[in-house]
């Protein structure tokens, strides 16, 4: 079976739904004209909006007409995966295969996370923000200038691995300047200079330019950020929720094991 037979996109396809109508009901059939069912496949209905959705797929991908083959095609794609669905759950797919369980696993956690609350009103959102604060304070804030020589009355050269000329934070700062180095400026001010400092088998010199102390964050330039972290909360409570109706309902039993 090739790549055209499994592969849809999406679209409309209002010739294609004509055509439709015409094969699910070509005279006498087992299913009642104007059913919502399209097709049977071993008791199982697969609806006509099944279809109706599959033929939009098709008439996106395709650049002529659908024909009453088209439909034949849909129809016949849908019943075999339907085939195939039910022989994976006779085969207790959902247990024996691993990668089938964890995608069950894992879309069933994305069912309880979407049960999740919506934003609150403003008021509360605010409140949030107060109680969690902590997650969107600001450090404190450097701009330094930079000054490396291999001996302590030797020339000094910028490294190539000089920070940006603006205001970092320390974590920012690390990555330039490395740990031993951006220790040392947390206790310092603006206009203060550092050094010779010893470091890696160099000296370096460090000039504070510029420094802003970390201040009280404000809940406006955050919003986003807060509506982020609030949603993740809720998600973690709904899947937490939907995990303790599910321990109620069910019968658990546990044996007791030997301490390793």
């Amino acid at each position: 079976m090739n790549s055209a037979h499994w592969g849809w996109g999406l679209g409309a396809a209002a010739g294609g739904l004509l055509v439709l109508a015409s094969v699910l009901w070509p005279g006498e059939s087992p299913i009642a004209r104007g059913s919502h069912v399209a097709v049977t496949v071993n008791g199982h209905p697969i609806p006509v909006e099944d279809v109706e959705l599959a033929l939009e797929a098709m008439s996106r991908d395709s650049r002529n007409p659908l024909t009453e083959d088209d439909t034949d095609r849909a129809i016949e794609r849908l019943v075999d995966e339907e085939l195939l669905f039910q022989r994976g759950i006779a085969l207790d797919m959902p247990r024996n295969a691993p990668n089938v369980r964890r995608a069950i696993v894992m879309t069933m956690i994305d069912f309880a996370r979407s049960q999740a609350e919506p934003l609150p009103p403003e008021a509360e959102l605010r409140n949030f923000f107060q109680a969690n604060v902590e997650f969107f304070a600001a450090g404190d804030r450097y701009r330094v200038q930079w000054q490396s020589a291999a001996a302590p009355d030797g020339p000094r050269r910028r490294p190539a691995a000089h920070p940006p000329d603006r205001l970092l934070t320390l974590t920012e700062l690390r990555r330039y300047l490395g740990e031993a180095l951006t220790a040392e400026l947390q206790s310092a001010a603006a206009g203060e200079r550092l050094g010779p400092l010893e470091s890696a088998g160099r000296y370096h010199w460090l000039t504070i330019v510029a420094f802003t102390p970390a201040g009280e964050p404000q809940f406006e330039p955050n919003r986003r950020r807060v509506e982020a972290l609030w949603h993740e909360r809720a998600e973690e409570a709904a899947l937490e929720s939907y995990l303790a109706e599910l321990r109620r309902e069910a019968d658990i039993a546990r044996q007791p094991l030997p301490q390793q």
